[in-house]
């Protein structure tokens, strides 16, 4: 299951991976162990900052939302916003003859759909970088390439295809410079963990806390609609966990530990878990999942609870209330709201059980 660890490498705008996960993803060759064909597919939203001028930031901030989720879709590549307009897709693999037709692909549907946002085209520029077979990648060669893409091509056309050479003369100080500056980022990266990491994880549970749900919730809903794919939110809640409180915060601290270590159990990898509130209560956010396949995980996570607590020092169970976008709402505080109704209702119904909105 997703953990909040790499969330905090995520481009909260965009739901891509951020530039402190592309340098570190850089230092390990993109772990491409066999040094197989490798290409970069750079994009860049044409004249963005015009653009925020022109249209309004939240205009700008959409059309990247749009970019991000249409270079994962179409590439099905690891795709990292590395600055405020430029993004690049990483293909290990297959063929550069393959790679660059995903490249023509991605560079045709971005502005053939720009008409959707009232732009005029080329409202996307495409470079694909090619790297040698057989060679470990040098940071400051993919560097040097992706901040001067342009200049290594005979005209400003939108769209271009380069062949990378490992062996480019750069002045030893511009090298090292380069080198650096990605050890700096890499760096950054780990102290952002170490500082961050307090303000997205819950102290009691280890997990995800409030705010770390929030911005997932509105990632997934996000790409959710843009996929035009289902997405459950699954809110489940201990019941009579007071037995635990009255014996001491040191127990009840203990048995929040024991549920999220039982509701992870019964999760899949590309599940969400956090804790809701301070309390006894859970989210799971389910992607690509609709009403009767949540339905299912919720009976899943009860069942975890109920055999697990069972070598627990009372026996516990959960409550959940579970509810689906698009068709129970479109926003997270819409779907909550429902999802707190249902756990309600599952609460006056005599617990350990799963309502599911209708």
């Amino acid at each position: 299951m997703e953990s909040h660890t790499p969330f905090l490498r995520v481009d909260l705008l965009t739901g891509c991976n951020n530039l402190v996960s592309f340098s570190d993803a850089l230092a390990n060759d993109f772990d491409n162990a066999a040094l197989g064909p490798l290409s970069l597919i750079a994009v860049d939203v044409h004249q963005l900052s015009k653009i925020n001028e022109t249209r309004g930031r939240a205009f700008g901030d959409s059309l990247l939302r749009w970019f991000g989720f249409a270079i994962k879709d179409l590439t099905g590549a690891n795709v990292y916003r590395i600055a405020g307009e430029d993004f690049a897709a990483v293909l290990v693999g297959e063929t550069h003859p393959i790679h660059a037709d995903k490249a023509q692909k991605l560079f045709q549907r971005l502005n053939q759909d720009a008409e959707q946002f009232g732009l005029q085209q080329p409202v996307a520029r495409v470079t694909v970088l090619h790297f040698p077979v057989g060679s470990s990648l040098d940071a400051a060669v993919v560097w040097k390439y992706l901040n001067e893409k342009h200049s290594f091509t005979a005209d400003d056309q939108a769209f271009n295809i380069i062949e990378v050479d490992p062996n480019l003369k750069m002045r030893y100080e511009t090298a090292q410079a380069i080198v650096f500056m990605a050890k700096r980022i890499t760096d950054l990266g780990y102290m952002l963990e170490n500082t961050f990491g307090l303000a997205y994880t819950d102290p009691i549970s280890g997990s995800p806390n409030m705010l770390a749900i929030q911005h997932k919730l509105d990632l997934a809903l996000s790409e959710a609609a843009q996929k035009n794919s289902p997405l459950s939110i699954c809110l489940a809640d201990g019941d009579d966990l007071r037995r635990y409180n009255a014996m001491g915060y040191a127990a009840g601290d203990d048995v929040i530990r024991k549920l999220h270590t039982a509701l992870t159990s019964a999760l899949r990898p590309t599940d969400f878990l956090g804790r809701w509130r301070m309390g006894d209560e859970f989210i799971a956010i389910l992607p690509d999942t609709n009403l009767e396949q949540a339905a299912l995980i919720g009976e899943r996570l009860r069942a975890a609870v109920e055999q697990a607590s069972l070598k627990w020092l009372h026996p516990t169970t959960i409550s959940a209330g579970i509810v689906c976008f698009p068709q129970h709402g479109l926003n997270s505080s819409t779907l909550i709201q429902l999802a707190e109704r249902s756990l309600k209702a599952a609460k006056e119904a005599g617990k350990n059980r799963i309502v599911v909105t209708e």
